[in-house]
């Protein structure tokens, strides 16, 4: 059986120190190895002092990586044919083009020069390569075709692009092909699917791209709506399951893809009446835990430090809390500045949902200024509390407010209102009655602004949902269950007790009801919603691509046949409102805001479909959490230091869910604990090794079969394994010689090079890498045999080849180099002062490296008290700590990746910029593509650095900074002002651990919970 990946990491890292160990010349440790200098254990929570730190050395200017423009290789003009042309509602025009560039490439793209505007399809039917052209009926007939052909070839050499010129005369007179409008209807709609791509191009899907090629088929075969898509059904993508609506808990675009791929082509959907009581559908049979019992096992349980604000919030919802209004705040600005910009450009899709301000200007508040003028003098405590988890399709988002000057308070809000009326027109002010409480309503027609507040004593509350206002009143007053009242929130408290800057809370009831069939079912019919409300939208971006300009209005559409009028309908009959160049609006809300769940009616009744895809859900979730719903608990701390900030997040989720990561990596630790002191420099992660754990029985059984011998094995480990890099620019010379994906991302293509030239080079630059793998030594006598067997096999398989012995000391420590014999045969002998590895035995620290001067390092860390060692319980499991260090290798490498992965996202972004500006030609700056994206899409494209600004060319979308994916730009990194640059300014370490905890009541199985922590170190803030 194959090792399963997981495990991949530690395996190498022991394999290859057990392998090289066995080249050990000097005399055999003894039985009792001198224990390195004690050093006191850190208090729980608390992470263990780094030893002094020594100054990197000044190895001199860091590589740099190739910049500049990539422009597509330009080919020689070639003269089109025009074989056919056809009237239809528009012009079309075939032409046939000669063979271009190499037999390997392949066409894909056509941008027109002239006549404009025209849409060109690729059409690649009986093995000749047609280009057919759409013209709008008003532009008068050409005289002249010219364009560019962009051709994409995978060439040994490396992958390209080339671009051909090519003209052809229109005579007066030419065949005219009655199948053409139908022809080029197939081809753009295969065009826009990407059907005929090369594999390794990036694909640019949109749900948009779906229903616009639905649509151009439906048109050009005439099928109409609630029929059947006949003779091309085999193009037809899977259709959504309302499973897999279920399952999701975001905005999935690709169910948006499927969901318009059918809108588009006019297909039916399911119209069958809801018959089956909602009652009749049985949530997942999760039980409670037994909470009494557990906090009855707690050493004290009544530890906890209270949470007053967890009265005002429903126990089904979920809580947030922030001791001062100044750290929420402080919070929310650093997560705008740079945490949330690197999150839009890091994501498959980069995009902007603009979560901030809508949730902002739905609230009526403005954090500008707000620090100062509601500080801790007027606001006490601040809780925000919700029902569901759909942030970004839109929720009921609730602020109670503990106040301390009410005066003060409401002149403030009062003053952020008036700011929002001089911007959004007809704010009109209303008052609703819920018992004995005032709710004041202040709402525009578009539900841009959509504040509810009432007061209670001290307590504020600000919402955005009528529905969730009352329900926190109704906790307030007691009218409701309370989450202060809960008993998995008073264990959670008294398991960890503490005061904390900030503490969330996601319980028992909270995740029943986002598992529970109400929620689902209207989760999954606003799915749907959202698909008809983009309908529009994507009709009116078609009508842009095709006509050359946005339409008047909705009627223009539904003359030229590109939305139905019955599609300004819900398919519940609820009316659409539609204005080109503005979101459709409708009682489920927008594209880019859709109204919360809580304010929807609850459904009494659903679907036969919708209980099936139900059950389903319910089967699915059981699977991963076979007893027990799960609680959350998140604590945060912010301090301030003399250079910068520490920002702590500690979370425990209880329990552990099996079939994840986090259960593959409970599997290698067992229940060992370890405790590593922190490193002033580079990587680090640290693996604790159970004495039970399946990584130990693996390595053990892979040792044997490595050495084929009865004698190799890892008895001799001990606690823990280890694996790091220091902080050196061997780093980035490795990177900078690697043609990987990632760098091919952020650099130009290298001139070629013979390879064994290279593979030399890259010895030489791997043998300088500043990487180490180290493990603790249980049993000294056991590794020295281990040892001597390995070596006597690799003296068998490979005689003469390696040579090994002492190439220094280090305090007495004798440091052991193996590699290739300078007297090697043939090519071998020139790798022999290239690569070769060093090991050292340190105490009980068994260390390899690549460079001695970096075993010299891990030997000092060792022998001063800075190796890991056994923990105590309560300690972590698995430790990552890392270090980013502005104009040092760390820095630059981390740019790289960064700006590798955001480069990555492009494809996407810059799909979505060409349907938007193709889709309205009037589009002339970064904040109109921003407002059309927001309006019909729900989000808008940034670039990979973070931006706007978009512009439409020949090559399709490209940026100032990037380019396009034809002609990508490569700029010397990190780009200035760019969400990684804020990144790393701000960001200069990361300390990561993990722990499986076992809760103290005795339960069968055993209760465990999965416990992080996470430590952000964080520089001085940048204008």
């Amino acid at each position: 059986m194959g090792r399963r990946p997981r495990m991949f990491v530690p395996w190498l890292v022991l394999s290859v120190a057990t392998a090289v160990s066995a080249c050990r010349e000097d005399a055999p440790a003894p039985e009792t190895p001198a224990a390195p200098p004690a050093t006191p254990s850190a208090p729980e929570g608390e992470t263990p002092s780094a030893l002094a730190r020594t100054p990197p050395p000044d190895e001199g200017p860091l590589p740099q990586l190739r910049t500049g423009m990539q422009e597509p290789t330009r080919l020689a003009a070639v003269e089109a044919t025009l074989v056919g042309q056809a009237t239809d509602g528009a012009r079309f025009y075939e032409l046939a083009l000669p063979r271009l560039g190499r037999d390997t490439d392949t066409l894909v793209r056509v941008h027109v020069d002239a006549p404009v505007p025209a849409v060109a399809a690729i059409d690649r039917q009986g093995g000749e390569t047609h280009v057919i052209l759409r013209v709008p009926a008003r532009i008068p007939s050409a005289a002249t075709i010219s364009g560019t052909a962009f051709l994409a070839g995978d060439h040994p050499e490396g992958r390209s692009f080339s671009a051909v010129p090519f003209s052809a005369a229109v005579p007066a007179t030419a065949a005219v092909d009655p199948a053409l409008p139908r022809r080029w209807a197939d081809a753009f709609a295969s065009d826009l699917r990407g059907l005929d791509r090369p594999w390794w191009l990036p694909e640019g899907s949109h749900p948009w791209r779906e229903f616009a090629a639905g649509r151009v088929l439906a048109a050009a075969h005439g099928w109409s709506r609630g029929g059947e898509v006949g003779g091309l059904d085999g193009r037809r993508l899977p259709r959504t399951e309302l499973s897999t609506l279920m399952h999701t808990t975001t905005a999935a675009t690709s169910l948006q893809e499927a969901l318009q791929h059918d809108r588009g082509l006019r297909l039916r959907s399911d119209s069958s009446p809801p018959t089956v009581p909602l009652s009749e559908l049985s949530p997942p049979g999760l039980t409670d835990h037994p909470w009494d019992a557990m906090i009855a096992a707690l050493p004290d349980p009544a530890a906890g430090t209270p949470e007053p604000l967890a009265a005002a919030a429903p126990a089904e919802f979920w809580y947030v809390r922030f001791d001062d209004i100044r750290v929420l705040l402080r919070v929310l600005d650093e997560a705008d500045a740079w945490l949330t910009p690197v999150g839009h450009v890091m994501e498959e899709r980069a995009e902007v949902h603009d979560l901030s301000g809508r949730y902002q200007r739905q609230l009526g508040l403005r954090r500008s200024g707000m620090a100062k003028a509601l500080g801790h003098t007027v606001v006490d405590r601040v809780a925000i509390v919700g029902s569901d988890p759909y942030l970004r399709e839109g929720s009921d988002v609730t602020f109670v407010f503990e106040l301390e000057s009410p005066t003060v308070f409401d002149a403030e809000l009062a003053r952020h209102m008036d700011a929002y009326r001089a911007e959004i027109p007809d704010i009109a002010e209303s008052t609703v009655l819920h018992h004995e409480h005032a709710i004041t309503v202040q709402r525009d027609p578009t539900g841009a602004v959509r504040q509810h507040r009432a007061q209670v004593g001290d307590l504020a509350v600000v919402s955005t949902s009528e529905a969730a206002c009352r329900a926190v009143l109704d906790a307030i007053d007691g009218r409701r269950r309370r989450l202060s009242d809960e008993k998995d929130l008073a264990y959670m408290l008294a398991r960890d007790p503490g005061e904390h800057d900030g503490f969330a809370f996601l319980g028992d009831r909270f995740i029943a009801q986002v598992v529970g069939p109400a929620q689902k079912v209207l989760a999954a019919r606003r799915q749907l919603a959202l698909a008809e409300l983009s309908t529009p939208g994507y009709a009116a971006l078609l009508h842009g691509w095709l006509e050359g300009e946005a339409p008047a209005d909705a009627e223009a559409l539904v003359a030229a046949g590109w939305l139905d009028r019955d599609e300004l309908r819900h398919a519940d009959g609820q009316p659409i409102d539609f204005t080109p160049g503005q979101g459709a609006r409708s009682s489920f809300g927008t594209p880019a805001a859709l109204t919360p769940l809580l304010d929807a009616p609850a459904p009494a009744l659903v679907t036969e479909a919708e209980r099936e895809a139900y059950q389903a859900f319910t089967r699915d979730y059981q699977d991963r959490w076979r007893q027990f719903i799960d609680p959350v608990a998140v604590r945060f701390d912010l301090h301030d230091e003399a250079d910068g900030a520490r920002a702590v997040v500690d979370v425990r989720v209880l329990p552990l869910i099996s079939g994840t990561e986090y259960g593959d990596l409970a599997e290698i630790v067992g229940q060992e604990r370890i405790e590593v002191p922190a490193v002033d420099e580079g990587l680090q992660l640290v693996w604790a090794v159970g004495a039970d754990s399946e990584l130990r029985r693996e390595l053990d059984r892979s040792a044997r079969v490595l050495g084929g011998k009865a004698s190799i094995g890892l008895g001799w480990l001990g606690d823990w394994v280890m694996v790091g890099t220091l902080d050196r620019r061997a780093l980035v010379d490795m990177l900078v010689l690697v043609d990987d994906a990632q760098l091919y991302d952020i650099q130009r293509p290298a001139p070629s090079k013979d390879h064994r030239e290279r593979d030399l080079e890259l010895a030489r630059a791997a043998g300088k890498l500043p990487v180490y793998a180290a493990a603790h030594v249980r049993n000294p006598a056991g590794l020295v045999a281990t040892l001597t067997a390995i070596r006597g096999t690799v003296g068998e398989v490979a005689p003469g080849m390696v040579q090994w012995g002492e190439h220094a000391r280090h305090r007495d420590q004798p440091i052991v180099r193996v590699g290739l014999d300078p007297r090697a045969p043939g090519e071998f002998a020139q790798y022999a002062e290239a690569l070769a590895l060093y090991y050292v035995q340190a105490g009980d620290v068994f260390a390899v490296a690549l460079d001695p001067d970096v075993l010299r390092i891990v030997v000092d860390r060792a022998l001063d008290g800075g190796a890991p060692k056994r923990g105590e319980r309560g300690q972590p499991q698995f430790v990552m700590e890392a270090h980013l260090v502005e104009g040092q290798a760390s820095g630059l490498a981390a740019a790289w990746a960064l700006q590798g992965q955001a480069n990555r996202t492009q494809t996407a972004a810059r799909t979505a910029a060409e349907i938007l500006l193709r889709g309205d030609p009037s589009i002339t700056t970064p904040e109109q593509l921003q407002a059309l994206g927001l309006a019909y899409f729900g989000t808008y494209p940034v670039s990979a650095s973070g931006r706007s600004d978009f512009i439409l060319g020949p090559h399709g979308a490209s940026d100032p900074v990037h380019g396009s994916m034809i002609a990508p730009a490569y700029p010397e990194l990190p780009v200035e002002r760019s969400p990684v640059a804020g990144l790393l300014a701000r960001l200069t370490g990361v300390r990561a651990s993990v722990a499986f905890d076992q809760e103290p009541v005795r339960l069968e199985p055993p209760a465990r919970s999965l416990h992080t922590r996470f430590e952000l170190t964080l520089g001085e803030p940048r204008d």
